[in-house]
């Protein structure tokens, strides 16, 4: 796990220069899933604000840079990097409807709005790969460990123009023994209403 210290000082940095966050990543899915090592704090903000985050951080002694700016900026002190994301896969961004569904968790001594169940599944359903395919059983965890409580309706209408990798997450968590029996039937086909005859 990162550095708990230095967690806290770059979510502290941000919070006090008035910078909105979200935690996604490896330490939500810790939240909401099973917990599995991470080397990195992944925050998720708003495309506007993340040379402000780079910045912020930079005045706290971090090392930044800017890794691609398509979607990820990155600060590094001793052995822990932050990202800042502004467009997560699934293109997932700060929006305010995501903020709106985020949920207050405690981590680490301190208080986090981390990014919804729902959206951490978008996420995990466009990135797992050959290379990733810890996300897949990421999104697994997350609907075991949450007993299938998931605001499906919201998972669908944040689905519905990416519907196919949504379909094949949920056709294969419903293969998984421990998974399968929480995921809707109806989930499935309101997802598939969404594909082209």
């Amino acid at each position: 796990m990162p550095a708990w210290n230095i967690f806290k000082e770059a979510a502290e940095k941000l919070a006090s220069d008035g910078i909105d966050f979200i935690l996604c990543g490896g330490i939500a899915v810790s939240v909401y899933g099973r917990t599995r090592e991470t080397t990195d704090v992944d925050f998720l903000v708003r495309e506007r604000d993340v040379e402000r985050a780079l910045e912020s951080l930079g005045k706290a002694g971090f090392k930044i840079k800017r890794t691609d700016t398509r979607w990820l900026f990155q600060a590094f002190k001793d052995a822990t990097k932050v990202d800042l994301i502004f467009e997560a896969m699934g293109m997932v961004r700060l929006t305010p409807e995501v903020e709106e569904h985020t949920r207050k968790q405690e981590i680490g001594g301190y208080e986090y709005n981390v990014i919804a169940p729902e959206d951490l599944l978008i996420m995990k359903a466009h990135s797992f790969s050959e290379e990733r395919f810890k996300d897949l059983y990421d999104a697994f965890s997350i609907i075991r460990e949450v007993n299938g409580q998931l605001d499906w309706e919201y998972l669908i209408k944040r689905s519905q123009h990416r519907a196919r990798r949504m379909l094949g997450l949920l056709f294969l968590a419903q293969t998984e023994p421990g998974v399968g029996n929480y995921v809707p039937d109806w989930v499935i086909h309101r997802l598939l209403d969404y594909l082209p005859d």
